[in-house]
């Protein structure tokens, strides 16, 4: 891993490649599943910790202004944190969801039937509230894939009262 990110600061001509592959380790740890070592090969990461780091390098290291995501949700990482990064990183993110949370995240919706433009949409008030349930939503079901994760049994009434 490490070795790739060095080859490609080099090949980008920056100046602190030091820092920007330490960056780019930690962000994509930080959006994996999995944590990995930097000499691990990249032929060896598994799909969620390789998606990860090309999104934090393409994040940190890419010069692109605008960059276009497919379906990020089944890529096996944590989306919102990759879509934080990304933004914060000054990238114009254009994404392809069906995804309700990554949907109301955004700006603005671009609609698509049968390969066109149908509309255009803000986020509206309701919807950003709407947003903060199905995070809330969203949290539990993680936890509860966590759980059986790591060998756990769900009880329904837990469940029930964690959830409200």
């Amino acid at each position: 891993v490490e070795e790739f990110l060095y080859l490609h600061a080099e090949s980008r001509l920056v100046e602190n490649e030091k820092e920007l592959v330490e960056r780019i380790i930690a962000q994509a740890n930080d959006l994996a599943g999995e944590k990995f070592a930097r000499n691990t090969p990249v032929t060896s990461l598994s799909g969620g910790q390789s998606r990860a780091l090309m999104i934090a390098d393409t994040a940190i290291l890419s010069s692109s202004p605008i960059i276009l995501i497919d379906e990020i949700e089944n890529a096996g990482i944590d989306r919102e944190k990759a879509l934080k990064l990304l933004v914060g990183e000054e990238k114009i993110v254009l994404m392809a969801t069906h995804d309700p949370i990554l949907a109301l995240m955004a700006d603005k919706r671009i609609v698509i039937n049968n390969g066109g433009i149908v509309d255009v949409l803000g986020t509206s008030e309701e919807e950003k509230e709407i947003l903060k349930e199905l995070k809330l939503m969203d949290e539990r079901l993680n936890m509860m894939r966590n759980a059986l994760r790591y060998g756990k049994q769900l009880e329904l009434r837990d469940s029930i009262s964690k959830a409200i």
